[in-house]
């Protein structure tokens, strides 16, 4: 393998692709940022990136384009290397009334460029241009006040729109902040914010749907750059070389992103298709490569780290302590009605030879879940990025809220049930969370079965079972939100809830009598 990693290192070197691919590829293999010094794979793979990116930050500008008619109504403020590509870009809308204000719709820094000052850089640019059309800048912070750049936008002379108009909003979640040039003379300011934000909240929609089609466009450019770039890397090994761990892990990594992505942009507001995935072609060499989703690299002194239930632990085999990555891949996936209903559509349960080609035709990664017995209880363990450790430790919090405060309340007659993680593993940059098996499925798996199955279809539209499960997870989410602290809502919205299903026959669980349809329970994990 070592020898493998090599050769990518020095057609890096030659440059076979642009500094913004190559480092796409690196945050997509890489995820785990919190432990450079224990990166998936030898991280001299990228080695002398760092200078490379210095340099790059050193030539990079700000560049200011006008909307153009409906097809783009931003302003947008792009910061570009001396070769034009785009390390971050900000989109601003124009509203004249009841005062001049750009409304700053969404700023980006691309990951590896963050924390060197660059969102600053162009925030600063946006101020200058406020300043000088004599206009308000006004946004709405959604930064966690815990995350370090939560203070970028006070650092560049916003202010709290509280701070004028007093504490009522016009929507709860909204945290607006304005910047009004010291030259700027504003008569009845603190009336014409309020009046500026009701307009802002009537347009959000419209403006959320500009930009998501602005999101997705630049995004599936972006992905068809990354994925020349791997074609480039990769080019011998497609054409006559032997299909190497390294190249399936990676081309395994990209596809899965691309299927998440695509499954993420069905629910923007606004989305049509226009900038279709379909459009997307992936090439039949690459769908022929064995699937490798989980990775086989570590860092020479890093061993197993098992942490959780100390029983559990205890009961573990030695070779699942020794080695837990090959012994957890090697257990059977998790029978979940998405992956039943196409292994009967090919007509068995072998999963013993899996394809980039089956993943496509999946839509999902299919080894992430697996099924797991242990002193004659059932589990799961389910393989996640390491960015979703830190996001465990907050969501501890809510589920300790759940047990003391939930458990005896009712949701449209449900009951809420928690299913924490009760070990967890990190082994060669994988991680895997150990979870108990519960009698049901995924929320939205389960929405997409009522809407979908042919079996299902009818009973849903007579009885509304989908729109009964969205009501009471709306509700439980709603509780949530009052009973914990600002600081945990994105982990709220973020949480996953299982409805009770039958696996065997792909039907829900339900209570049925003359009033009312209901779930018993749904578990929170």
């Amino acid at each position: 393998m070592r020898s493998e990693i090599t050769k990518i290192t020095k057609r890096l070197k030659e440059g076979r692709g642009g500094l913004k691919e190559i480092l796409s590829i690196m945050e997509m293999v890489l995820e785990d940022r919190q432990r450079e010094k224990e990166l998936l794979f030898p991280h001299e793979v990228f080695e002398g990136l760092n200078e490379l990116i210095g340099r790059t930050l050193r030539g990079a500008r700000i560049n200011h384009s006008r909307p153009h008619k409906k097809q783009e109504p931003f302003h947008t403020f792009e910061l570009h290397t001396e070769e034009g590509e785009v390390l971050g870009y900000l989109n601003t809308i124009y509203l004249r009334d009841p005062i001049p204000c750009y409304y700053l719709v969404y700023v980006e820094v691309l990951t590896p460029f963050r924390g060197r000052g660059l969102g600053g850089r162009i925030l600063r640019s946006f101020r200058e241009f406020v300043q000088g059309k004599g206009a308000i800048g006004l946004l709405d912070n959604i930064i966690p006040p815990e995350e370090p750049t939560y203070e970028i936008y006070s650092k560049s002379g916003f202010r709290e729109v509280v701070e004028i108009i007093g504490p009522s909003r016009i929507r709860g979640e909204g945290n607006y902040m304005v910047f009004i040039p010291s030259s700027l003379e504003i008569n009845g300011v603190r009336e014409k914010l309020k009046r500026l934000l009701f307009r802002i909240e009537k347009k959000r929609p419209v403006v959320q749907m500009h930009e998501n089609e602005s999101m997705v466009k630049r995004t599936i450019s972006e992905f068809k750059a990354v994925y020349e770039t791997l074609k480039n890397l990769f080019e011998i090994e497609l054409l006559s070389g032997p299909e190497t761990p390294f190249m399936c892990f990676i081309f395994t990594k990209f596809v899965t992103k691309l299927l998440g992505f695509k499954r993420r942009i069905m629910d923007l507001i606004g989305y049509t298709g226009g900038e279709s995935l379909e459009q997307f072609v992936i090439s039949d060499r690459i769908k022929a490569l064995p699937l490798l989703s989980y990775s086989l690299w570590s860092a020479k002194e890093e061993g197993p780290e098992i942490w959780g239930d100390e029983k559990i632990i205890k009961s573990l085999s030695e070779e699942l302590k020794r080695d837990p990555t090959l012994f957890i891949e090697k257990l059977p996936l998790y029978r979940r009605p998405y992956l039943t209903t196409w292994a009967e559509r090919r007509g068995g349960w072998d999963f013993s030879n899996l394809r980039i080609a089956h993943l496509l035709e999946i839509g999902f990664d299919p080894t992430r879940l697996r099924e797991f017995k242990l002193q004659g209880l059932e589990y799961i363990f389910e393989r996640v990025s390491p960015y979703f450790l830190s996001s465990l430790e907050r969501k501890g919090e809510i589920f300790k809220k759940i047990v003391e405060e939930g458990q005896a309340l009712r949701f449209n007659n449900t009951s809420i049930q928690i299913n924490p993680p009760l070990m967890i593993i990190r082994d060669k940059g994988n991680i895997y969370i150990l979870r108990r098996k519960v009698e049901g499925i995924h929320m939205e798996e389960a929405l997409d079965q009522l809407r979908g199955a042919p079996h299902l279809k009818e009973m849903n539209r007579e009885v509304g079972i989908d729109r009964r499960i969205i009501i009471t997870v709306n509700q439980i989410k709603d509780w949530l939100l009052r009973r914990v602290e600002r600081g945990l809502w994105e982990e709220v919205k973020e949480l996953a809830f299982f409805v009770p299903w039958d696996l065997e026959k792909n039907i829900p669980k339900l209570h049925i009598d003359l009033t009312k349809v209901y779930m018993d329970r749904v578990w929170v994990a």
